[in-house]
């Protein structure tokens, strides 16, 4: 059964971030909070995503990048309390993998979505 899962794992096209970060299917759970899920799916109140669903205006954050989580995380300029350092391009996925392995930034990643999702107004760019 974990074979088949496994294969099945390896070569889907979905999931690609998440298969970078847990390359392995197992029975355990990964015990994230909801908050480290919303950040490492992409699923959360990212303007990158909401525009995918028509949800937001536009992909842009209010400081003008790409409202990607990483883009809080490491560069946005309302955000600088919770950054972390920026992996190059071909770097990210081992940079998302190394965040998710380690508490203290796992915990950056907590505080970052709880002020994301308090102060919402903040990074959704003035339409006028």
């Amino acid at each position: 059964m974990l074979a088949t899962w496994q294969m099945a794992w390896d070569n889907e096209d979905t999931g690609r971030l998440i298969h970078n970060i847990i390359p392995k299917v197992s029975l355990d759970s990964i015990n994230w909070t909801r908050n480290e899920v919303l950040f490492f799916t992409g699923h959360g109140p990212f303007p990158s995503f909401l525009r995918r669903f028509n949800l937001a205006e536009t992909s842009f954050c209010s400081c003008e990048g790409i409202g990607t989580p990483i883009h809080y995380a490491t560069v946005c300029l309302l955000t600088t309390s919770y950054h972390m350092a920026p992996p190059s391009q071909q770097h990210q996925p081992i940079w998302f993998r190394r965040v998710a392995n380690n508490s203290t930034s796992r915990r950056k990643i907590h505080n970052l979505l709880h002020f994301l999702q308090r102060e919402t107004s903040l990074f959704r760019p003035d339409p006028n």
